[in-house]
């Protein structure tokens, strides 16, 4: 039986997402290899982490506003194809110099996704939550398997390699996306939530949106950081000596076991939030997120590795409940743009913590790194409260205005 086309819509576009994501983690994997190579400092990289970063992020300002102008397909298939080429170009790299620019250009491909994808998805899914939850996990596959895939490839045959392998099936993917339909009428709204898509005005959701986006800079300062440093203090902190691992392979395949948590806390965060109250279930998410990264700073061995763990599992659901947020408190002609804001907020603004975090990883070592990251996870709560305190007191409002 064929599938429906909403079905294959999402599973291309899960599958991008999860393409998109072991890109997007390689650089961390690979850290050491390439500062072997090129003779770099981890300052040195952790600024081209941050030329990285920038450059996905910025993207998602225009691309937000293209994304409620143009057709969605056509901007995920030059993002996948643009991810497969840029690619190549990383492989090819034979300095600092040109790798900035490789991953200069990867980034502005990675940047076309998130904007579009998640207003694609929002449109075309029947169930919101679900959704984002089918798109989540396939992002977190991506997370979850990418290193130990990039980590073999590294130690087997290079870190170029690591690079190269995954253009192909990015150019596949593209070509297929170009055969999706542009968009459906058909959207999910949540019982309860504020009927943002029925209005054309941004104002009334100012406040709340500007909550969310504060939020999410913070988790995406620490998520920079945690994506870009996690490899190499695994592999530090786990004596690789009993088994004679390669150093890149041993930290790939701890972050994969930890991510791999990641895969059903972005599942789970969709499948509650089309059930339960959202802005809690975000509280709940980074209320226990950040403290696990308290554990991965202080411990090692299993503990480190739990803790590791934990925070996968947890900062990775609120991922899709945040997606919901917005599609909540956005009017659906605004969905693009805003979506263009919150992931310029998170992987734009959230770029600048990989330079700074890399002269911390320099001078005070790579374990420090994730004691700075859990205090940038506490201080999001600081925003999450009111925003929930909010809904709840309209909530009661609309109640009280239904029974009058």
């Amino acid at each position: 039986m064929a599938a429906s086309p909403e079905r294959k819509a999402i599973t291309y576009v899960a599958t991008c997402h999860g393409l998109l994501h072991v890109l997007e983690l390689a650089y961390g994997v690979v850290l050491v290899s390439v500062a072997a190579d090129l003779g770099a400092s981890l300052l040195t990289l952790g600024v081209l982490a941050n030329v990285f970063g920038f450059a996905y992020g910025l993207t998602a300002l225009p691309v937000g506003i293209l994304a409620d102008r143009t057709s969605e397909t056509r901007l995920l298939a030059i993002c996948a194809l643009g991810m497969g080429a840029a690619s190549i170009a990383v492989s090819m790299s034979q300095s600092t110099v040109s790798l900035g620019i490789g991953l200069a250009f990867l980034g502005v491909a990675l940047g076309l996704f998130h904007p579009v994808a998640t207003a694609y998805i929002a449109r075309i899914a029947t169930r919101t939550g679900l959704g984002f939850a089918y798109l989540g996990t396939g992002g977190n596959l991506g997370l979850a398997l990418g290193p130990i895939l990039v980590g073999a490839l590294a130690s087997g045959f290079g870190w170029r390699y690591a690079y190269a392998g995954f253009a192909i099936p990015c150019l596949v993917l593209g070509f297929l996306i170009m055969r999706l339909p542009s968009r459906s009428t058909v959207i999910g709204i949540r019982p309860g939530a504020p009927a943002s898509t029925q209005q054309t005005s941004l104002r009334p959701f100012l406040l709340p949106l500007g909550l969310i986006f504060a939020a999410n800079t913070l988790n995406g300062l620490l998520y920079r950081g945690v994506v870009t440093f996690l490899p190499a203090h695994l592999s530090a902190s786990v004596n690789s000596s009993i088994a004679g691992i390669d150093p890149v392979l041993l930290g790939g395949s701890f972050t994969t076991i930890a991510l791999l948590f990641g895969v059903a806390g972005q599942f789970l965060g969709g499948y509650f939030c089309d059930r339960r109250r959202r802005e809690a279930l975000a509280l709940i998410a980074i209320a226990v997120s950040a403290p696990a990264l308290l554990g991965v700073w202080g411990f090692a061995g299993p503990v480190l590795l739990g803790a590791a763990a934990l925070f996968a599992f947890f900062h990775f659901m609120s991922q899709p409940v945040f997606n919901a947020l917005i599609a909540d408190y956005c009017p659906d002609r605004w969905r693009g743009r805003m979506y263009g804001v919150y992931f310029f907020c998170s992987f734009g603004v959230g770029s600048f913590s990989a330079s700074g975090l890399g002269y911390v990883a320099e001078t005070r070592g790579v374990q420090d790194v994730f004691l700075v990251c859990a205090f940038l996870g506490l201080a999001a709560i600081l925003f999450i409260v009111p925003l929930l305190v909010r809904s709840i007191r309209h909530s009661r409002t609309s109640a009280a205005a239904s029974r009058s």
